[in-house]
């Protein structure tokens, strides 16, 4: 097993990616956290780990909120003593009830939404696991980006936001590697999950756009993005830190 007894949080764990990715580690023999609001999804996803074979807690808590997090984090150390594996995954996207457009349309707290979900809950929840990363010897810390941090593809804040996550990964990767402590990006390009759902229903031409736009013509699905996870948090990657794996179907190299 290739996280054989790690303690894993994840954030946005309740659909999609995180869900997909808690399951797969648990899969790997990992304890899982399963973090995000929404309480039901939380037990769901839960439930999906121990069909599984794994264990694990559904810690409901947003993850902009200091309050919130100091409170999970707490909980997570009290339950199992330690995280070896933080997953910031939580984001918002194209499901959102915030404008996802061009920076002159764009209502500025929607910006601020924007980039309080996707960019401060990586920073809150990287900074109170962090010192308990430091106190036990090293741990790996993987967030998740899209390709929308790389390229052009419109909806001005979410790229902003995707983008600031990718540089604040490198910054954490040189500021943490004196501790062990290993910090990595995952950039999935367009991906079945729930997220995408209201644009598939909106706009008729989403899935035959995103299902043709990269070499490899078709959307990812959640799983194929958690075995990227799984190899940046698992010890096959020891020596990697501060990078961004694309898994986009070739995308942003065409």
């Amino acid at each position: 097993m290739r996280v054989k007894d790690k303690i894993a949080m994840i954030t946005g764990a309740g659909t999609g990616i995180g869900q997909a990715t808690a399951v797969l580690l648990a899969e790997e023999g990992a304890y899982i956290i399963a973090c995000g609001r929404r309480q039901s999804q939380l037990e769901e996803t839960i439930k999906l780990v121990e069909a599984a074979g794994g264990k694990g807690i559904a810690c409901a808590m947003d993850a902009r909120s200091q309050a919130d997090v100091e409170k999970g984090v707490a909980r997570a150390i009290e339950e199992y003593g330690r995280i070896d594996i933080l997953f910031n995954n939580a984001g918002v996207g194209y499901s959102a009830p915030y404008f996802m457009g061009s920076v002159k349309d764009t209502p500025i707290q929607d910006w601020k939404e924007v980039i309080s979900i996707n960019v401060e809950s990586v920073f809150l929840c990287s900074k109170y696991v962090i010192p308990y990363m430091i106190k036990q010897g090293g741990g790996a810390i993987l967030n998740c980006s899209s390709i929308n941090g790389v390229i052009g593809c419109g909806a001005d804040s979410y790229s902003a936001s995707k983008g600031a996550i990718i540089a604040l990964t490198r910054a954490m990767a040189v500021d943490n590697a004196k501790h062990n402590i290993r910090v990595n990006c995952v950039s999935p390009g367009a991906t079945i999950t729930p997220m995408i759902e209201p644009a598939l229903e909106e706009d008729k031409g989403f899935w035959e756009y995103w299902s043709n736009v990269a070499p490899i013509k078709r959307m990812a699905d959640s799983r194929e993005v958690a075995y990227a996870a799984l190899f940046l948090v698992s010890d096959e990657s020891a020596y990697i830190t501060g990078q961004n794996l694309m898994v986009d179907g070739g995308l942003t190299i065409s």
